[in-house]
């Protein structure tokens, strides 16, 4: 019968039936794959404990948390896409803090250009007065009522209020020249500081200049309101001409 159904001798028909696995070779194998995803999990455990040494160690030289790098590494990794939002400038914050840093030298400075801007407004506002109210006054015939009143030539009745008007415009030039000064040392961020350093400067000047009574025409205090003052190698001049005083006066009084 086995003849009949398969011509080709048995033995052959035998060996071309698939052979069942020994149990011992299957064994070996199985252990030889236990053996491989070991030894790959002994490597991966080495890499995260390299990684993780690696992070104390950085930890350590930068005082953060390990926790938190960790955490931070895993984010990361994790993440496919990062997105970045930049924080907005604060209105605070400068270009440099050197360039915004209000000294006293800087101050000094600051302070005898405000005196140069009041005094270039105020020689604005006295022309600027006098050519608006002027011809005002001319087309209302002020000169003639006032020499009328006065009894004075009319042409000395211009002159006066010609004059008049220009001093006015002149006292006006301070106020305009600080209000400017002001708004640009706001945009500066130096407006509590200058103020702060006013008082200062002026509590010391009042602090330690000589006492005013005992000042006369021969022997005047010099500087009693500082206002040659423009530096601190000034201010430190000042007080050695204080005490100078101070001591001439004691020398003169016994």
């Amino acid at each position: 019968m086995a003849a009949l159904f398969c011509p080709r001798p048995a033995t052959a028909c035998l060996r071309s039936f698939p052979r069942a696995a020994s149990p011992v070779i299957a064994s070996v194998s199985f252990s030889r794959q236990i053996t491989r995803s070991s030894r790959l999990e002994e490597k991966s455990r080495g890499i995260a404990n390299l990684a993780l040494r690696e992070n104390i160690w950085t930890s350590k030289q930068g005082g953060s948390s390990t926790v938190r790098q960790h955490r931070s590494m895993q984010i990361r990794h994790a993440s496919t896409v990062e997105t970045t939002t930049p924080t907005p400038p604060t209105p605070n914050q400068t270009p440099s803090a050197a360039d915004e840093l209000l000294t006293w030298d800087r101050f000094f400075k600051l302070r005898r250009t405000r005196r140069w801007i009041n005094a270039g407004c105020s020689i604005v506002t006295a022309v600027a007065s006098v050519g608006i109210f002027a011809p005002v006054l001319a087309q209302q015939d002020f000169d003639v009522w006032g020499a009328q009143i006065s009894g004075l030539d009319p042409v000395i009745v211009i002159g006066i209020s010609t004059f008049g008007i220009a001093a006015l415009g002149w006292l006006m030039g301070p106020t305009v020249g600080n209000g400017g000064f002001r708004i640009w040392a706001g945009r500066r961020g130096w407006t509590k500081e200058i103020a702060s350093k006013e008082k200062s400067f002026y509590a010391r000047i009042k602090k330690y200049r000589a006492d005013a009574s005992s000042s006369s025409p021969q022997n005047p205090i010099p500087d009693y309101y500082g206002e040659k003052v423009a530096s601190v190698k000034d201010y430190r001049r000042w007080l050695k001409d204080q005490r100078a005083f101070n001591l001439k006066k004691n020398k003169n009084m016994i």
